[in-house]
This record gives C-alpha cells, sequence and structure tokens, in this order.
C-alpha cells in the first residue's frame, strides 16, 4: 500500500429482491462515513454496484429504487409470474411452474431458451439506470456474469452498463442468455455469487462481502423431481455462497429469512435486515481497517519485538520512560535501550 489511505472494496452477492439488503448495508457504512474506493456486483447485486458507483448518496439511492419498484411502474412487464403464492408453500421452481403451466408443453424445452421468453429484462433495468458505460463511474466498478461458452465468471470492467447488469441477471432456463462482446453469458451467481475474490485486482485493500441468500427452507409438500431439483440448487447456491463470502476480510450476512428473490414489494424489510447486519459488524470493519494502516503496522511491530525481548536485555522502564507518548510526539532517538546510541557508540546508563 502506497499511500495512507486504506482503500476499502465492497462485493455484492446475487439474490433478487433479497438483494435489496446491500441497500442497508451501504447505508450504515455511508453513515459511518466509512469511504468505498470500488465495488463489484453480481446479478441483482450487479445494479445494486452501478447505481452506488454511479451515484454514492444512500438517500438517493433508496428513494430511486422504492419509486422504481411502485406497482404501477413494472405491472406491464409481468413480475406477478415471478412471485411466490401468498400462502408460501412450496419452492419458487414449484409455484413458478403451477403458474405457467397451462402455457408450457414439454416440447419447448427442446425450442426455447427460456421459459418466459417475451420478459425483457433490459427494460427493467432501465427504470432504475440510465444508460451509460461501466468506465464512466464515480468508482471502479465490476459487473460478473458467468460464461456459457467456458463455465467460468467473466469481470466485466467496460462497456454499456445495462447490458452488463442484464448479462449478469439473465437466470438460467427462466430468462433468455445474453449475447456480449462476442460470449454468451448467464446469471454470475451460477459460478461467482459474491465476488469478493475480484476486489484486489480493483486496488482493495479491506474488502468486505455481503451475501444474501435465503436463511430459511420452508418444509418441503411432496418429493417430487421439481421440489427436488429447485431445493437442490437453492442448497448448492448457498454453500457456493457462504464459501465465497467468507473470503472476504469481513463478511456481512443479512438475516433474509425466508424471503423470495421475486418478493421486491418486501424492501423496507430487507434494508432494515442488511443496516442490522452492517451495525453488527462495525467494530470488526474499523479493526480490520486500523490493521491495514501503515502507522498501526509500524507501532504493532515495534510492541511484538518489545515483548519477545528477554529479560535483562532490554531495559524496559528506563526505555519507556524515554518515550514521548503524549501530544503527537515520538521516541527519543538519543539513546537505544541496549545502551547503544543512534550512532553505535557505547553510553552508560546514570541510573
Amino acid at each position: 500500500m502506497k499511500s495512507n489511505v486504506v482503500k476499502v472494496g465492497v462485493a455484492l452477492g446475487g439474490g433478487g429482491a433479497r438483494g435489496l439488503a446491500h441497500l442497508g448495508v451501504l447505508k450504515v457504512l455511508s453513515e459511518e462515513a466509512i469511504p468505498i474506493h470500488c465495488i463489484a456486483g453480481t446479478s441483482m447485486g450487479a445494479l445494486v454496484a452501478a447505481l452506488y458507483a454511479l451515484n454514492p448518496d444512500m438517500d438517493s439511492l433508496i428513494k430511486h429504487f422504492k419509486e422504481s419498484l411502485k406497482e404501477e411502474s413494472h405491472r406491464e412487464f409481468k413480475l406477478d409470474y415471478l412471485r411466490p403464492d401468498c400462502g408460501r408453500n412450496g419452492s419458487f421452481l414449484r409455484q413458478t411452474t403451477r403458474n405457467l403451466k397451462r402455457r408450457i408443453v414439454l416440447h419447448l424445452a427442446q425450442s426455447r431458451q427460456a421459459l418466459l421468453k417475451d420478459f425483457c429484462l433490459s427494460e427493467i433495468v432501465s427504470k432504475f439506470i440510465d444508460q451509460g458505460n461501466i468506465e464512466d463511474t464515480k468508482i471502479p466498478l465490476g459487473i460478473v456474469a458467468t460464461s456459457l461458452k467456458t463455465g467460468r465468471e467473466v469481470l466485466i470492467r467496460k462497456g454499456d452498463v445495462i447490458k452488463a447488469i442484464v448479462a449478469s441477471s439473465s437466470i438460467p432456463c427462466f430468462l433468455s442468455p445474453t449475447s456480449l462482446n462476442g460470449d454468451t453469458f448467464i446469471d454470475g451467481a451460477v459460478s461467482c455469487p459474491v465476488p469478493v475474490q475480484y476486489l484486489g485486482e480493483m486496488g482493495a485493500d479491506v474488502t468486505i462481502g455481503i451475501e444474501v441468500s435465503m436463511r430459511e427452507y420452508n418444509e418441503l409438500e411432496t418429493l417430487t423431481l421439481i421440489e427436488i431439483l429447485g431445493r437442490a440448487n437453492m442448497i448448492t447456491s448457498m454453500k457456493l455462497s457462504r464459501m465465497m463470502v467468507n473470503t472476504a476480510d469481513v463478511a456481512i450476512c443479512p438475516d433474509t429469512k425466508d424471503i423470495y428473490w421475486s418478493e421486491f414489494s418486501k424492501i423496507d424489510e430487507l434494508i432494515e435486515a442488511g443496516m442490522i447486519s452492517a451495525r453488527e459488524k462495525l467494530p470488526e470493519i474499523k479493526e480490520a481497517i486500523r490493521r491495514k494502516l501503515p502507522l498501526y503496522k509500524k507501532v504493532s511491530c515495534f510492541w511484538s519485538l518489545l515483548r519477545s525481548a528477554q529479560p535483562g536485555r532490554i531495559r524496559r522502564a528506563g526505555y519507556m520512560r524515554r518515550l514521548r507518548i503524549g501530544g503527537g510526539g515520538r521516541p527519543s532517538m538519543g539513546k537505544h535501550p541496549s545502551g547503544m546510541s543512534c550512532d553505535g557508540n557505547a553510553h552508560h546508563s546514570s541510573g
């Protein structure tokens, strides 16, 4: 680290509506005057990250999300198909199947790329964010998507921000893959649900990961093929997310309970969950930053050497008297505790 500024990087995980909890975490960091120097996101985390990178004003950002999620502004996109039943019985996959079963025929699986053929994700994203390029954001931004060609995650740092967000949010089977930069992409959460690993190369000294998987699972009504596949996918996704977020210096996991990734109406509850978890982690965040300060490193090293010295080798009491701790002073350079001055000549102690 070349400067005295500790650069904080934040990775926002995917999770659909549960990603609204990111807003609560970012709000607390803003209130605590903890600056974010770079930000990366996957899926819903990519949308939040992009909006923050363009304008890191949390009050304005939260207000913008709430206005954009009003019923009248997104009803035209048929998001009702993505909402769970009021009774909350069964998995999301099963409930979606119930809503769509009259429209789906088995042979469509061989001819379509996605169940929601006419669902235009780019139109929804454009309701939240203006057209622009990733490299023009106020703070460095990275968006992660999964390549169908290579099976690997790709960090997108340049180009159209809306296209990148759509690529990162193209849920396999439900939404069509996205073509971008000569590649074909699906949801970044498939391979990299919490992109902590990219924060270092983006310049971060301290990394914060935010993971928003579902915390509670409803009991399966019946062990059907759909139920088993849906639950298996949820478990795999949650385990991978936890593994990735725990590679950060500080891992934040808001209590999203059993909120489905389609329940955007619970924005207030999710923001509050993010704020609670962030406040709990504040001491850990501040300590991680403090440990990266150059001055702290020097003082820590000094005390380690002092404590490890053999009795009699260092006249600790006399040395401590020579330390000018108060008033921003520094240790006296006139005499070394071993009896040697800084110029290497021996001196005898007078007391």
